[in-house]
């Protein structure tokens, strides 16, 4: 009876994954694939109604979560197999007479978490209601929770990375399968930790991806629609396990699951088409198991024997393995696989490369000792030549550890645009250019707050809706680029969108009626788009629930400073917006130029220099009520003095005997004055204490090879300090 083929092929695969269980015990990995292969299993025998298959598998789930729990005492092997077997016995039974009679009493326990877990298709709990077997092992086991949160929120993130990538190409299923994955993940594990809401939803949601991979269902808005509000019900209820554990008390989580797994059904019945057939043979010829002849033949078997599959044929005739065949069944299905990748935290990580930045300056000051030795022995000077190589690489190996890919912010940032597009009615597409630039792993989340309110602004101030697009002879559908690129030491991050463009003249009047200038007249282009950093000044023309309250656009300029970084802004009228940033490509290390004021030593970011020389006597001036300038190749620049700021014996005065630095600030460049230029190097950045965070014109200090310590400038803080000096 053919009823029963889909469930004697899971039964078999099972088997044959037992049979080939390395040792006697059985690890955590096969523990949960087994016990998804059980759900799988129960939902099979509840459709062809064998309720003594599912009696059984419920019985060995229970069996399987003791060895999670780690209270089972040895027998998990051997009961497996058994019931196993007892199954494969129960549905011969049924096949061959409709029914079993022998006796389940031994396999059968009803105190089995996973019994009481596994009742017929649980409906979700109602929002609010509390969890008690959830709450339970969660004191069990902490860690495993805690691991399950972490790996949960991650595996969100690359399902929101992903489904944007399938809704701009439904046909591809690679990004089904990759949607499909952490579903899958986060389904067992929860199923492991009796998180039964959560369990339940990504099991729906596996369930409509599985039809969808499987070419049962049509990739259309509704089911992104349902698949992306699942994530974030995921992430919600995620979020509040992780709020309990820290300490913080349950947060309510108002989600009406009911209602989603409705929405889930109801896609499944509107958005389905013709099952496509499943290709077993095209597997194995691809993994090289089999020739295209060798398929022939066993088609022609499968033929013959309409009861056999594909597979089974193949293995009679003993082209095959079961073990091949069952290896090619996983495929099909794309179980998840081990990766080559560690889990390591991050405090950790920070640690090692904070330790390798002491190593980088316990080396220059061997460096330094040995210059100043003049008879140092060959051979120690060749070692020490090795070492140093040796060193630089492995700062750069540890540096790029915590180097990581920025595509997985862009995408959430395609995901955001997306959402507010669909509230504020408009329709807008998303363009990502260098998603593979690098940027360092403690930058991630601080630029994710700047980039939020970068992109609001564009979706609600820049791009305009379809009908004004289409009377001004745009496509309806606006654009928002995101990209990406290094230069110069720094990643520069730009948003542009094609919308209206600043208004210029409202700016002006805003900032006129907040007496933030006192006159229309005289400001560049760029100067008066810098005043939308301004607080509180906002041309919106009503408040909404995304922007118009003038907060926001100085949040970002403060943010985007904190990380020493720099924000310009462009705009066309008509044509469109683009913020663009620059960061440092990691905190912990700067590229910086050391000078010599006096008896001290500084370092200027490189970034930050445009130009060293000695100017001539006749290219300085002082101008009343101006200051000094030095006249640098026809632009006149203003001249800071760097001992006057620091209070400090400066060896030359006269610019002309000393060394002019040209560093630039936002938008405007100035001249230092140091005595001598030491040279190039890279330097560890360290914290100058809680004490000195906000000293202006300093960013933080360096331990220089000589053992002593370096302030680091902060360009555009000496330009605000030396404007108060007179």
């Amino acid at each position: 009876m053919m009823e029963y083929d889909n469930l004697i092929a899971l039964l078999n695969s099972m088997a044959s994954d037992i049979l080939f269980l390395d040792g006697t015990n059985i690890d955590i990995p096969s523990t949960g694939k087994f016990l998804n292969q059980l759900d799988e299993i129960i939902k099979e025998a509840e459709n062809v109604k064998v309720s003594e298959v599912k009696e059984v598998a419920q019985s060995l789930a229970g069996c399987l979560e003791k060895i999670i729990l780690g209270t089972d005492e040895g027998a998990g092997l051997t009961h497996l197999v058994k019931g196993t077997s007892l199954m494969q016995e129960i549905v011969d039974a049924y096949k061959a007479g409709g029914a079993y009679h022998g006796d389940l009493g031994s396999f059968h326990n009803p105190d089995s978490p996973s019994a009481v877990a596994s009742a017929d298709s649980p409906s979700p709990v109602p929002a609010g209601e509390e969890e008690p077997q959830a709450e339970k092992f969660q004191i069990q086991d902490e860690s495993l929770l805690k691991d399950f949160i972490v790996e949960g929120l991650e595996y969100i993130d690359e399902i929101e990375v992903n489904i944007l990538n399938l809704e701009n190409n439904p046909d591809d299923k690679d990004y089904i399968n990759a949607i499909f994955r952490p579903f899958h993940s986060i389904k067992g594990v929860a199923s492991f930790l009796n998180l039964e809401n959560i369990r339940d939803l990504a099991h729906n949601l596996e369930s409509l991806l599985d039809k969808a991979r499987n070419g049962e269902l049509q990739v259309k808005p509704p089911l992104i629609d349902v698949v992306l509000d699942g994530a974030d019900a995921l992430k919600t209820m995620i979020g509040s396990l992780k709020s309990e554990l820290e300490g913080k008390g349950k947060t309510p989580v108002n989600i009406d699951l009911a209602a989603l797994g409705a929405r889930i059904k109801s896609v499944e019945r509107g958005v389905a088409i013709i099952t496509q057939p499943e290709k077993i043979g095209e597997i194995l010829i691809a993994d090289g198991v089999i020739t295209e002849d060798v398929l022939e033949e066993g088609l022609k078997v499968a033929q013959a024997s309409p009861e056999k599959k594909i597979g089974e044929a193949l293995i009679s005739k003993g082209a095959v393995t079961p073990k091949q065949v069952s290896q090619a069944l996983r495929k099909q299905a794309d179980q998840i696989t081990d990766t080559s990748t560690v889990r390591v935290d991050i405090g950790k990580l920070d640690d090692m490369i904070d330790m390798v930045g002491e190593l980088v300056i316990t080396q220059s000051m061997i460096q330094q000792d040995l210059k100043n030795q003049l008879n140092a022995d060959k051979n120690l000077t060749r070692d020490i030549s090795q070492f140093f190589r040796v060193t630089s690489e492995l700062q750069r190996v540890s540096t790029s550890l915590r180097m990581v890919p920025i595509k997985q912010t862009f995408q959430r940032m395609s995901r955001l645009v997306r959402d507010l597009a669909k509230n504020a009615g408009k329709v807008i597409s998303v363009e990502m250019v260098g998603e593979d630039t690098e940027i360092d792993r403690n930058m991630v989340d601080e630029i994710y707050n700047p980039l939020v309110h970068m992109i609001r602004n564009s979706v609600d101030h820049g791009i305009e809706p379809p009908e004004e697009r289409k009377k001004v002879g745009k496509p309806e559908r606006g654009l928002i680029k995101l990209k990406a690129y290094h230069r110069g030491g720094n990643v520069v991050i730009e948003i542009a969108d094609d919308g209206k463009g600043l208004n210029k003249e409202k700016i002006l009047q805003k900032a006129v009626k907040n007496g933030v200038i006192s006159s229309m007249e005289g400001l560049s282009d760029s100067e008066i788009y810098r005043l939308v950093f301004v607080p509180g000044l906002s041309t919106a023309e009503k408040v909404t629930d995304v922007s118009g309250r003038g907060v926001g656009m100085d949040v970002v300029k403060q943010a985007v400073e904190k990380l020493r970084g720099k924000i310009e802004i462009e705009s066309v009228s008509g044509s469109g917006t683009s913020f663009i940033t620059r960061f440092p490509l990691t905190m912990a290390i700067i590229d910086g130029m050391i000078v010599k004021v006096g008896s001290e030593h500084y370092i200027l970011p490189t970034t930050a220099i445009r130009q060293a020389l000695r100017p001539l006597r006749e290219s300085y001036n002082s101008i009343v009520g101006k200051g000094e300038t030095v006249d640098v190749m026809g632009h006149i620049m203003p001249l800071v003095r760097l001992y006057k700021i620091f209070n400090i014996e400066a060896e030359h005065q006269d610019p002309w005997d000393a060394i002019v630095v040209v560093v630039e600030g936002e938008n405007r460049s100035k001249c230092l004055l140091v005595d001598k230029i030491i040279g190039k190097a890279e330097v560890v950045i360290k914290s100058l204490g809680s004490g000195f965070k906000k000293v202006k014109g300093v960013s933080g200090g360096a331990i220089m090879g000589d053992g002593r310590i370096g302030l680091i400038l902060d360009p555009e803080g000496l330009f605000e300090l030396s404007e108060t000096i007179h």
